[in-house]
């Protein structure tokens, strides 16, 4: 078994439910500079967005000074109202594998950031990192820099609140980073398989390649499996209160099975789902697994 592989435990109960969220079917995250898409549900309208969704904020982030604000991807609330959001449209350095983390992480929003926006630095654990201040850059309103003192090499979380300046919602998702080199996440489990719903059964396959990135490879088959139009993979962190990442996943060019790229730089239990459109149906399947990372030996 690869060494890269996460631990999978499956959940007792995969959830088929229909996307009553999704008018018109699965959602299509945007890009930044990376294949990680946030999700984030805005805290004053409550709307979900149409490129991603987050879960309201329960931990205690560095708020800025003045104002300030994170993120990773982009997303809305809805047409018209979400267009007034802050997103995130730049992560320096991005989402991935980094030789060594820079004194400063920049992140650059689509639009004025207010009272309220922060982040923070967790470790694998996803423990703050002593020694993280934060400043709003006043020559230009829609950038954070995080100042970061000298890290071990080792797996990342950067954690963001961003409130818009324009309309007062709030945002919230995160992202990995995988420094110097940095062991991935392990275990001896292989890939997981869902039954539901009846016609069409998935299998989520992960693999963690040299750069420390997890690579997610859905298999279906059943009956519709032909249908299967688009898929999509939200992933909930251990740490409860810092969003959902959502990731749309692409064919592989020689073998056309859908898969995306996630870097899973936090240990413990997460939550992940297949969110699948098949073409003549009218609601999207959703089959939700729990599954665990694990830290390699040592760590």
């Amino acid at each position: 078994m690869h060494p890269g592989l996460l631990a999978w435990r499956k959940s007792p109960h995969p959830i088929l439910e229909p996307s009553g969220l999704f008018p018109g079917g699965i959602l299509e995250v945007a890009r930044a500079t990376h294949d990680v898409g946030v999700t984030g549900l805005c805290e004053g309208c409550g709307m979900m967005d149409r490129k991603t969704w987050t879960r309201r904020s329960t931990g205690r982030i560095l708020t800025l000074a003045g104002v300030a604000g994170l993120s990773t991807s982009a997303f809305l609330a809805s047409a018209g109202v979400a267009l007034a959001h802050a997103n995130l449209e730049k992560a320096d350095p991005p989402a991935g594998a980094v030789e060594t983390l820079p004194e400063q992480l920049v992140l650059t929003f689509s639009g004025a950031l207010d009272r309220g926006s922060g982040a923070r630095l967790l470790d694998v654990r996803g423990v703050p990192v002593d020694g993280v201040s934060g400043e709003f850059d006043p020559a230009d309103r829609t950038r954070i820099v995080l100042t970061v003192p000298p890290v071990a090499p080792g797996l990342y979380t950067v954690a963001w609140v961003a409130v818009s300046a324009e309309d007062g919602h709030e945002m919230l998702g995160f992202y990995g980073l995988v420094v110097g080199g940095a062991s991935p996440l392990s275990s001896d489990s292989g890939p997981v398989t869902s039954a539901m719903p009846a016609d069409l059964s998935v299998q989520l396959s992960p693999t963690t390649d040299v750069g420390g990135a997890t690579q997610w490879s859905v298999t279906t088959s059943g009956a519709t499996a032909d249908t299967v139009a688009r898929v999509i993979l939200s992933f909930v962190p251990p740490v409860s209160g810092i969003g959902t990442v959502q990731v749309t996943c692409k064919a592989d060019a020689v073998t056309g099975i859908p898969g995306a790229s996630f870097p899973v730089t936090m240990a413990g239990d997460w939550q992940v789902e297949a969110i699948i459109r098949r073409t003549g149906v009218s609601d999207d399947a959703r089959v939700r697994f729990a599954w665990t990372a694990v830290l390699p030996l040592g760590v």
